[in-house]
């Protein structure tokens, strides 16, 4: 009887053991990074932070789905904890700063994703690679322009919201969703006469910044020239009718 209950006791701790090593063996742990991809196509190659500050890799929101595409966490890469366990399977996280419905001067929104797999009690280290996924725009004009017209301003509009106001002088980039953008102006000549114009361009390409130059097209000043990176077309400007 006694040798019995050894036998028995010994068949337990076997039994506990292989059900703890599963187990283990079932679960890792996690480490994420976020590299920022700041290329951006231009008539050159440029970079964003040529045109605003970068985020930092704890400045990103990451979502991890299983691979049923349930959530496992979410939140910022500095909330992570290296120290939870992960169990085994394929996930996939998704990296993203901004928000692509927040547009203007420095409102980039970038994104990625990455696919990963947990195996064994090993740690992994994820790293996503974010790009720019939305469009930058920037604006600026000829001195032909700047000599004929005494004041100027501009405008990046969408239905009858204003996304953001270049006025006289200003360099900056406005970062928008580029489905669908208008360009419009206000321009004032020397003798004081007003005259504006407004143009829509569609489907602009992300991770792209738009050079929009402004050039006079003829000497009575009656249209301008619109170079919308280097695709250039002529566009009549209308007379302000102004109310006594």
């Amino acid at each position: 009887m006694k040798t019995l209950r050894t036998l028995m006791s010994l068949s337990v701790l076997a039994v506990m053991f292989s059900c703890t090593k599963s187990n283990s063996a079932s679960e890792g742990y996690l480490t994420f990074s976020v590299e920022t991809d700041e290329v951006i196509e231009d008539v050159t190659k440029g970079n964003v932070s040529d045109l605003t500050a970068l985020p930092s890799k704890n400045d990103f929101i990451l979502d991890v789905k299983d691979a049923s595409g349930s959530s496992f966490w979410s939140g910022k890469v500095s909330e992570w904890d290296p120290s939870t366990k992960v169990p085994f399977g394929e996930y996939t996280v998704n990296a993203v700063y901004g928000d692509l419905n927040e547009e203007g001067f420095d409102k980039p929104y970038f994104e990625g994703s990455k696919k990963f797999f947990i195996q064994g009690t090993e740690r992994t280290a994820v790293s996503v690679n974010a790009s720019l996924a939305n469009t930058a725009i920037r604006i600026s004009c000829t001195e032909n322009l700047k000599n004929y017209y005494s004041d100027y301003a501009f405008r990046l509009e969408r239905g009858n919201s204003v996304i953001a106001t270049f006025p006289k002088g200003e360099t900056k980039a406005a970062f928008v969703d580029g489905y669908k953008v208008t360009v419009a102006g206000t321009l004032t000549t020397s003798g004081g006469v007003q005259k504006t114009f407004s143009k829509e361009y569609t489907n602009l390409n992300v991770a792209t910044v738009y050079n929009v130059i402004f050039d006079i097209a003829n000497v009575g000043g009656g249209s301008i020239t619109i170079s919308f990176n280097d695709k250039v077309e002529t566009v009549q400007l209308d007379d302000v009718e102004l109310n006594d």
